[in-house]
Formats: structure tokens, C-alpha cells, sequence
């Protein structure tokens, strides 16, 4: 049986759950689990990694064999705005500010970036 799979399955007998169960709730099909448990496939996807691990509140490279900054790199884009939630959910109301201004920040330099490239464009 494939580690990750025996990892998965002592995380959801721990928190009294099924891989069914699991499944379901993260809208992962079972017939991808099915294929880590039988060794058909050796890894899941990134974005898959990131449900599991979130689902249960462990980082994503204990699940595999990916560091966490890897597989941010990789997620898909409506990961980062959950990631970005957890981030800010423990700060506190003055730091979740600074983190809106900060993002705010970012979006005005790339407006501005994107501006100066369109505006060189014409030239």
C-alpha cells in the first residue's frame, strides 16, 4: 500500500472520518485515492495535496514530497485566495489592515505596470 495513502487513512481514522467521507466533502473523486491505494499512481495533484492537508490543518509537505513554498507555486488560483484566508484568520484586526493595504499595494504597481507596458506599446 502506498505511504501517502496509509498517511491519509490514519489521518481520517483519527479524526473519525472515512476516505468516502473525506472525499465527498473536498469534492475529490475516490477513484483517485482508489488509485493511490492500489499503486496505479504514487502521488496526488498539488491542488488535491492542499484540500487534504487543509482539510486537516497539517502542511502540505508532510503529506508529500513537495516543501510547502513548492507547492504554492504551483496551486491553482482559487487556492491562494484560501490560503490567504488562513493566513489572516489568526492576525490580528490591525495586521489583517496592514495585509488589505499591502494587497492594495500590489494591485496599484501592477496597474501601473500594466499601464507603462501598454503605453510603451504604442510607441
Amino acid at each position: 500500500m502506498n505511504a501517502l495513502y496509509e498517511q491519509i487513512d490514519a489521518l481520517c481514522r483519527q479524526n473519525q472520518t472515512s476516505m468516502t467521507a473525506l472525499c465527498k466533502k473536498l469534492k475529490i473523486s475516490r477513484s483517485v485515492l482508489s488509485e493511490l491505494r492500489s499503486g496505479r499512481t504514487k502521488e496526488l495533484s498539488v491542488p488535491n495535496l492542499r484540500k487534504i492537508a487543509d482539510y486537516f490543518h497539517i502542511s502540505v509537505d508532510s503529506l508529500s514530497h513537495l516543501s510547502a513554498d513548492e507547492a504554492q507555486l504551483v496551486c491553482e488560483p482559487e487556492d491562494y485566495f484560501y490560503r490567504l484566508y488562513d493566513i489572516a484568520k489568526p492576525l490580528t484586526e490591525e495586521n489583517r489592515k496592514k495585509l488589505l493595504e499591502f494587497a492594495q499595494i500590489l494591485s496599484l504597481a501592477q496597474q501601473v505596470q500594466h499601464s507603462e507596458v501598454k503605453q510603451l506599446s504604442f510607441f
